[in-house]
């Protein structure tokens, strides 16, 4: 999702080229709805050989790379593509035609992947939109329909997960508490949203919920998690990919920050805020907390802190966003 805008910026400035992304297959489907690429590579080989014969296949001009690989900015240049372009570090340079120092973590990542595109004489694109299908709707539909849940009230989606690791998961006993206030204190609906490996949590979230939210976690496609998004009138998230999927249909989106920054991969585009806690240790961008930290900087943001930012989310005029914490 970080590359979405760099993807929109090529496609706007560019729009007479045949644009081809490679990415690894579960991010395939993402890159589809957001970027209308004309053609997509699954990246499955492990050789810097194998992928260069399929770059060499396409007949490619132009080649950027987003990544740290040097396997793949050696297989640009095994392909013989006249221009390549990536980020200067790792022994990529000698591979690359043009090599771009990145930007500090002080900036946002998608600035980050766009400088290259800025390198190339791509101008910037707008922000990214999630482009929905009808079987998508449908799907959603019929959920609602069989939880008996359809039209009743407001909905406010949840997203626990975060695969990235436990630093970056706001603490149970507080999605918990999150969603009574929402639901006793606001009247909203809550329904809780992911893959199929955030059910456990999705579980304990319930069972320490006094109103159950309904739960649709592992129950619905990507597409159809993102046209639930789309029917909701707000989102809280973990910082995760699902998160800037939320951005992207245009949800009021609360993202929560515990060891990754929001300054380098927070929520960004109409009316988005992200909620961090400032502690010395944080962001160290540890997937685990150090011991003795008791990941403090997650633990100290309160559910009512969390439903103060997503009011605030909810009321942004169009064209602003904010940040609260550091």
């Amino acid at each position: 999702m970080m590359a979405g805008p760099f993807l929109a910026a090529v496609r706007s400035g560019w729009p007479k080229a045949h644009v081809t992304v490679m990415a690894r297959p579960h991010v395939l489907e993402v890159v589809r709805r957001t970027a209308s690429p004309d053609s997509l590579i699954a990246d499955i080989s492990r050789s810097p050989f194998g992928l260069a014969r399929v770059m060499a296949a396409g007949g490619y001009d132009l080649a950027f790379t987003l990544t740290s690989s040097l396997k793949v900015a050696a297989a640009m240049a095994l392909a013989r593509i006249p221009v390549r372009v990536g980020f200067r570090g790792g022994w990529r340079a000698p591979f690359l035609t043009r090599a771009v120092v990145p930007l500090p973590r002080s900036e946002h990542q998608a600035d980050n992947y766009l400088s290259l595109a800025g390198r190339a004489g791509v101008p910037r694109g707008g922000p990214i939109k999630w482009n929905g299908a009808r079987k998508d709707r449908e799907e959603v539909a019929q959920f609602l329909r069989k939880a008996g849940t359809a039209g009743r009230k407001p909905l406010v989606a949840l997203a626990p997960g975060a695969a990235y690791g436990p630093a970056k998961r706001w603490p149970i006993p507080a999605w918990a508490a999150l969603a009574d206030i929402l639901s006793l204190g606001d009247g909203m609906g809550t329904v809780l949203v992911g893959g199929e490996g955030e059910r456990e949590q999705a579980g304990a979230i319930t069972a320490l919920s006094a109103v159950k939210p309904l739960d649709a976690t592992g129950r619905l496609s990507l597409g159809g998690t993102a046209a639930l998004l789309g029917r909701c009138a707000g989102f809280v998230s973990n910082d995760s990919g699902l998160m800037h999927v939320g951005v992207a249909t245009g949800v009021p989106t609360v993202g929560i920050f515990g060891s990754s920054n929001p300054s380098w991969t927070g929520p960004r585009g109409l009316r988005c805020v992200a909620v961090a806690r400032p502690v010395p240790c944080a962001p160290c961008y540890r997937r685990t907390c150090l011991p003795g930290r008791g990941y403090a900087c997650l633990k100290g943001i309160t559910p009512e802190e969390v439903r103060s930012a997503l009011l605030r989310a909810s009321r942004i005029r169009p064209g602003e966003s904010r940040s609260r914490g550091r």
